[in-house]
């Protein structure tokens, strides 16, 4: 970890999805929020279904932010942790 990853930094994100994932997919984000508010320590879950509708589009400001890969495991779940 670099001493620059511990800073704070603004950056936004545009995304575009149908109105029916949208709701999960802020659900979800403030469930992330709350749990970093609390300090508490949970796996969250976005289940994805590839050949459904759920096709974001997601674009950022920052380009000089690091993409993160994901662990992944044999049954095919992903994880991502920046602790």
């Amino acid at each position: 970890m670099n001493i620059s990853d511990n800073e704070t930094i603004t950056f936004t994100v545009n995304c575009t999805m149908t109105r029916r994932w949208a709701s999960q997919f802020i659900g979800m984000i403030t469930y992330m929020q709350q749990l970093g508010g609390n300090g508490s320590s949970r796996n969250v879950t976005f289940y994805a279904d590839g050949d459904g509708d759920y096709r974001p589009k997601f674009t950022w400001d920052d380009q000089s932010i690091n993409i993160a890969k994901p662990v992944t495991y044999k049954s095919g779940d992903t994880f991502f942790d920046a602790g």
